[in-house]
């Protein structure tokens, strides 16, 4: 993994490149990594350790996926929810049925580990655990709840903010970045969460420093229910793997006609150059297809 507190001039720089081909490249931020400062997804990747970036990591603004869906439009369904087993339907889990996902504006998820905010009943979900067995403790310095002998998930719980963490994969400190030491720290996440743009959820690829593509995320952008483009990023090694692959993308574009039609893929010179194709959904294509269904663009990342 490359080191967390990369220069942010060579980063800058790289965000402010020129595109290679038409049309309208990779979004861009204010291109802020430290601080208060950058898009809300890189906000959001502040609380997750940086060494959270060998599993896979996701983000979803819940409440404008709420925003969206209502009136009951269910092309949200999956796309809508954290990636995060506590949250199964089918189990009332170790809170109670105290949580809920309608509780949850933004999630950022992570192996083991992850934080949500929102709004949250301190005092039932506290009790509930209790109920169930969970004592309180302190891990890292914070006040927990934890199962006897911290075996299972811990939890840090306000009733503005929820953090785990999960024995044996990841302890509190994964959700509280120390400065300088978080995913938004590392530039391959400023590159792809600028490049991804304006969007209410991102699934980021594990970091892969030592091969062609270093970093690959698909984001998710829609202004209604019925306008939902797919946005897919690839931080690569070189100019020479970013030419390659666009040509992979398009080829794909071109050959599976109509499936992906509208789609626009772009370069982007730098550092660490980046590849960007932007795929629309019709009005009948739930979101997420890209990861889900229609994998065709992530197979010809995976096999570069």
């Amino acid at each position: 993994m490359p080191t967390a507190t990369r220069r942010s001039v060579a980063g800058a720089a790289a965000l402010a490149a020129v595109c290679l081909v038409g049309g309208t490249g990779c979004s861009s931020g204010d291109g802020k990594g430290e601080g208060e400062g950058g898009s809300p997804v890189l906000r959001g990747l502040r609380a997750l350790a940086s060494d959270r970036g060998t599993g896979q990591v996701s983000y979803l603004d819940a409440a404008t996926v709420r925003r969206l869906s209502k009136g009951g439009n269910k092309r949200f369904a999956v796309i809508g929810q954290p990636n995060n087993a506590l949250l199964n339907a089918y189990d009332a889990g170790p809170w109670g049925g105290h949580l809920k996902a309608d509780q949850i504006d933004t999630a950022v998820d992570a192996k083991g580990a992850g934080h949500w905010e929102g709004s949250f009943d301190a005092a039932a979900i506290t009790a509930a655990l209790k109920a169930n067995g969970y004592v309180r403790s302190h891990q890292d310095g914070r006040p927990t709840w934890t199962r006897p002998h911290s075996k299972g998930v811990s939890l840090e719980i306000s009733k503005d903010a929820i953090s785990y963490g999960t024995s044996g994969i990841a302890s509190l400190s994964a959700v509280h970045a120390k400065e300088g030491s978080s995913l938004a720290d590392i530039e391959e996440y400023q590159r792809a969460s600028e490049c991804l743009g304006d969007v209410y959820r991102a699934d980021f690829n594990p970091l892969t420093a030592a091969k062609p593509v270093r970093l690959s995320a698909l984001g998710q952008q829609a202004d209604s229910a019925g306008k939902n483009t797919e946005v897919l990023c690839v931080v690569v090694k070189d100019e020479a793997t970013a030419r390659r692959l666009s040509a992979k993308l398009r080829s794909v574009v071109r050959g599976k006609a109509p499936r992906y039609d509208g789609a626009e893929v772009t370069v982007e010179q730098g550092e660490q150059p980046l590849v960007r194709a932007t795929v629309p959904d019709s009005s009948d294509q739930r979101p997420g297809r890209l990861m889900l269904s229609d994998l065709d663009l992530w197979m010809a990342v995976v096999k570069l």
